[in-house]
């Protein structure tokens, strides 16, 4: 009898749920803001694509430091705590020329919006061999949330996962890296998440490997990780 009122009361909402479905929860939710992020070419265009990310160290130089010195030091601390977490060496440069991640302030916006910030990455052969940041001065209220955010694009993570508290949904207002953005940037830049994978496996090996990280039971990890098929396509 006391079994069954448990689970009415469950049902109706008024008893937290078992650990158990917490933990599935959790790593669902997490897998499912890798595959918005990593795994989708972008807002725009959200079909499924395989795994990109950085081999090689990254040379990051700044195109007009003399302009605005007070956001150098801001935008290459967002750029090196990202890399320390995935494992990819900085090289800082002193200006542009030979760089292959380069920072721009433009204080005219990009696309006309007023404020705005903006990524670029580019690879070949799924190995991004180039970045772009431009940092737009006049978004001073947040410009630490700026630059991280276009950062994250800029290592791989070309899109934006809305409900998940990560720095790259506009929902949550990050500031900095979250914990899951931590487990979404170990986990891309895992070795056995290998360049190129398709979107299908790719997102079952991450799920397991999220699952991994969150200290989920073999049980919840094999129950959310089994049958996932990256992320859905827009319509």
């Amino acid at each position: 009898m006391m079994r069954f009122l448990a689970c009415l009361l469950l049902a109706a909402g008024l008893l937290p749920a078992p650990v158990g479905a917490q933990s599935r929860d959790m790593l669902a939710d997490a897998a499912r803001a890798f595959d918005e992020s990593a795994l989708r070419l972008g807002d725009d265009d959200a079909r499924p694509i395989g795994v990109r990310k950085w081999l090689e160290p990254i040379k990051l130089g700044f195109d007009n430091p003399s302009t605005h010195p007070d956001l150098v030091r801001i935008t290459r601390e967002a750029v090196r705590t990202i890399a320390v977490e995935a494992g990819v060496p900085v090289v800082d440069l002193s200006a542009s020329s030979g760089a292959n991640f380069v920072v721009y302030f433009d204080e005219n916006g990009v696309n006309g919006k007023a404020g705005y910030c903006f990524a670029n990455s580019w690879w070949k052969s799924w190995a991004i061999n180039r970045g772009e940041l431009r940092i737009n001065p006049t978004r001073m209220r947040d410009i630490d949330r700026c630059t991280v955010h276009e950062a994250m694009h800029a290592f791989g993570f070309n899109s934006h996962p809305h409900a998940a508290d990560s720095i790259l949904s506009y929902t949550h207002g990050r500031r900095a890296l979250s914990p899951l953005d931590l487990h979404l940037i170990h986990t891309l830049y895992d070795p056995r998440l290998t360049l190129g994978m398709k979107p299908a496996p790719a997102s079952q090996l991450a799920c397991r490997m999220l699952g991994e990280r969150l200290g989920a039971a073999a049980a919840a990890i094999e129950a959310v990780c089994r049958d996932r098929k990256g992320p859905t396509p827009a319509l």
